[in-house]
């Protein structure tokens, strides 16, 4: 509790941090007991932000351990953690940042930002996580995908006397992004907004992929795709717990199925009350449902598309010139070992970065694991903005502009 409570001061500190470009002896006071951080004391900076998960546990393990005190510091976003460092390169605020994630991670690099450390003993990675020369380390990573309600989908058993009602049946189970530009699906899907989430972007990237925007006759670019998906209905929230924890109907055990037509009882639209069958989430979303149930469930509604995932990974390293590099080093070692990468999964449904770690109760029974594409950190890092500018460009234009035409219809009388 002492720990999270730390944690809590120091991430109002952070906003000082801001202000005066240094931390002052009242954002530690609890942590360090106001030793002297100009000559280097036993303490460690850490630099992340709000999203991202520190096991409490292990930080106050650690500290028990070695006798090094955490201090932890929370920026708003990823950018916002970029820009600290880049401001306070030469006087640096933090010892360690934490969450540098596959879209930064060229950058950080290239930038100078961090200095490479190799880990004393590493476990074993999950595989392509690893960075050359141990620029960054890896700490954790998650799968984005599509994720849905089955019982939407379910069409009810008929009577052999029943004739099959296409109005009455669902539309088949997604099978991937294509499900988002189709109109059969597109109005039952709320995904987050790439211009305003995080989340967002990773299915940018995923898309980006699929029908890159430069990718000749043969593929239609994602920005019209992603025009035909506004059109179809999908519908954009700002952050992905919006999309996920208010606009998608995920979650709850699964309902009763329909016997007959006669007398449906199917998951419409209208029976989710105004939430969504389809969202953009993680492989970890159905345990991240199973952690709110009292005790483990027997079952959830809700599945994983396991088509056009994308992998994204989550570092940590050592910030160039800090006060405690050392110190930061030894926290960075603890981060890999079993206590740590056991607690880091989250609320988004990430994953230790270490094979070897055995999976919670829920992961274990509602986890699922993927064949994620796994993109290029030089080549996403140099391109994800100017991506990022044209999804706002093209929502803009949607939100903006004239309705869509009203489509042609030709009746043809006979004998003409």
């Amino acid at each position: 509790m002492a720990s999270r409570f730390r944690e809590r001061l120091a991430g109002r500190g952070a906003r000082r941090v801001r202000i005066f470009a240094a931390f002052t002896c009242a954002a530690v006071v609890l942590a360090a007991g106001c030793a002297d951080t100009d000559r280097g004391s036993a303490a460690v900076r850490v630099l992340t932000y709000r999203d991202f998960h520190l096991p409490a546990d292990a930080l106050e393990a650690f500290t028990a351990e070695t006798g090094i005190e955490i201090v932890v510091f929370r920026e708003d976003t990823p950018a916002d953690v970029i820009e600290l460092l880049e401001r306070s390169r030469a006087h640096p605020v933090a010892d360690v940042v934490v969450g540098i994630d596959t879209l930064d991670l060229q950058y950080v690099i290239d930038s100078g930002l961090t200095v490479p450390y190799a880990p004393l003993a590493p476990g074993p990675l999950v595989e392509d996580l690893a960075v050359e020369a141990h620029a960054l380390t890896p700490i954790s990573y998650l799968d984005a995908c599509l994720n849905y309600l089955p019982s939407f989908y379910v069409t009810p058993e008929r009577r052999i006397d029943e004739l099959p009602d296409a109005e009455f049946g669902p539309p088949p189970v997604p099978r991937g992004l294509e499900a988002l530009h189709d109109p059969a699906h597109a109005g039952t899907a709320v995904i987050p907004d790439a211009a305003t989430s995080r989340m967002g972007i990773y299915l940018l990237v995923a898309l980006e992929r699929l029908y890159p925007e430069r990718g000749g006759d043969e593929v239609t670019p994602w920005p019209q795709i992603l025009d035909q998906m506004l059109r179809w209905g999908v519908e954009l929230a700002p952050t992905w717990e919006i999309a996920t924890f208010e606009r998608f109907a995920g979650g709850e055990p699964p309902l009763l199925r329909p016997i007959s037509q006669d007398d449906p009882d199917p998951v419409t639209l209208e029976s989710l009350r105004g939430r969504l069958p389809m969202t953009w989430g993680t492989t970890g979303l159905p345990s991240v449902y199973a952690q709110y149930q009292p005790g483990l469930p027997e079952a959830l509604d809700i599945a994983v598309v396991t088509d056009d995932c994308v992998r994204i990974g989550f570092y940590a390293g050592v910030v160039a010139g800090a006060q405690n590099q050392s110190l930061g080093g030894r926290l960075i070692d603890a981060m890999g070992e079993p206590l740590f990468q056991f607690g880091v999964s989250d609320r988004f449904g990430s994953r230790p970065a270490r094979s070897d770690i055995l999976s919670t109760p829920e992961w274990q029974e509602f986890g699922v694991r993927v064949h994620p594409y796994r993109p290029d950190p030089a080549y996403v890092g140099a391109n994800w903005k100017v991506w990022q500018l044209t999804w706002s460009q093209v929502v803009r234009n949607f939100q903006t502009g004239p309705p869509p035409p009203e489509p042609e219809v030709t009746v043809t009388l006979p004998g003409n």
